[in-house]
């Protein structure tokens, strides 16, 4: 039996982790076990919990400090688990604040220990520094943007580009049978709302999100809006907490964002998933003063939205810190929907950065495959 430590740290880690799990069970010839971190996904394709992922989602500095001690006692577990063990393989999915410094810590208590890092940290944004740690620790990184891969070939890491896990399933389907199954007017601009994964950037960004909704209501009668819920939240208590009165879709929401005119979306996976659907969005993030403060000083690239970051320039209009405002949010939708050739512009510069997606296909099946090969190197 082979047994695999594997840690994710964030909604969008666990979905991928899950679909790793299942593809590394599928395709190993020896019986397979996994132990780790994650959420719902992981867990219900077999992971044995160590922690739940709720526990240790952070955003921001200022959050991150605060669980820093509760965040080290984890650590050592996870450490005293891996001793006891010995497992074949370690698999981080993203989440690098945490994963980079356990990697750190497996290494010198294990050397032999295979660790392979699925979702690459984006040091190319901020932090470089991450570099050493990575080419001291990492046996494998497995990338998802094309452009990561020549990044640590050039920094003499052992890299491969797997292609983007959306593509891997998703396939586009026609929109006003999306719409009947979700219950939405096929006679209405729909506005589909995405305020992020975690409940800190619900509680940062949904307030600003219903304001710019009532603002966009008040003079519109033929736009509808409606909300695309992560996993992990309960649609009567976010109903409650922030008194919504639009629909809400906690049930795959992503197929809201596939049939909405445009998506308002807190910056995140939501945005380069929606440039793949072909929808335009209005990409927003805020963090506390002191994180925002300090963001700024450290982040070296100009956007937050992974489409423009591929294009290197302003395709989707992006909002951060102040910015982020019920006002301004109105007038980027409203542009989207009344300007035309402004919105066919930007679906022209979307669908070009979806074609540097579509070399690779198949990312977790070659993902799997990868650390199948280099974990059975090991006996």
């Amino acid at each position: 039996m082979k047994r695999y430590l594997i840690i994710a740290g964030e909604t969008s880690g666990d979905q991928h982790g899950g679909n790793l799990i299942s593809a590394i069970k599928k395709s190993h010839h020896e019986k397979v076990e996994f132990w780790g971190i994650g959420g719902t996904t992981m867990h219900k394709v077999g992971l044995h919990q160590l922690e739940v992922i709720d526990n240790i989602s952070i955003v921001g500095f200022s959050e991150a400090l605060k669980k820093l001690p509760s965040m080290v006692v984890l650590l050592n577990r996870i450490i005293k688990f891996i001793e006891d063990m010995n497992p074949d393989g370690v698999i981080l999915v993203d989440y690098p604040g945490f994963n980079l410094k356990l990697a750190s810590k497996i290494k010198k208590k294990s050397p032999s220990t295979k660790i392979h890092f699925f979702i690459s940290p984006q040091i190319w944004a901020w932090n470089e520094k991450r570099i050493k740690i990575i080419k001291n620790y990492i046996d494998q990184m497995i990338v998802i943007f094309p452009f990561e891969e020549p990044y640590y070939k050039k920094h003499g890491i052992n890299v491969k580009y797997v292609g983007h896990p959306f593509l891997d399933h998703w396939k586009s389907r026609e929109i006003s049978m999306i719409r009947d199954n979700l219950g939405l007017p096929k006679n209405k601009k729909i506005i589909g709302v995405f305020p992020g994964s975690r409940t800190q950037e619900l509680k940062t960004h949904l307030p600003i999100y219903i304001d710019a909704i009532n603002k966009i209501n008040q003079n519109n009668e033929d736009v509808f809006f409606a909300l695309g819920l992560a996993d992990g939240f309960i649609e009567n208590d976010i109903r409650q907490q922030y008194d919504l009165n639009i629909k809400i879709i906690s049930d795959n929401a992503i197929d809201l964002l596939e049939c909405s005119d445009v998506a308002i979306a807190t910056s995140g996976t939501v945005s380069l998933q929606a440039t793949f659907m072909d929808t335009p969005c209005v990409v927003s993030y805020k963090l506390s003063r002191v994180s925002g403060f300090i963001s700024k000083m450290l982040v070296k690239v100009p956007y937050i939205s992974m489409t423009n970051i591929i294009a290197n320039e302003m395709i989707l209009p992006e909002l951060t810190q102040s910015e982020v405002s019920a006002n301004n949010i109105q007038l980027e939708v409203m542009r989207f929907i009344n300007d035309q050739d402004y919105l066919q512009n930007v679906k022209k510069k979307m669908k070009k950065v979806t074609s540097e997606f579509l070399t690779k296909t198949n990312s977790i099946q070659n993902a799997a495959e990868l650390i199948i090969n280099i974990d059975d190197t090991k006996n």
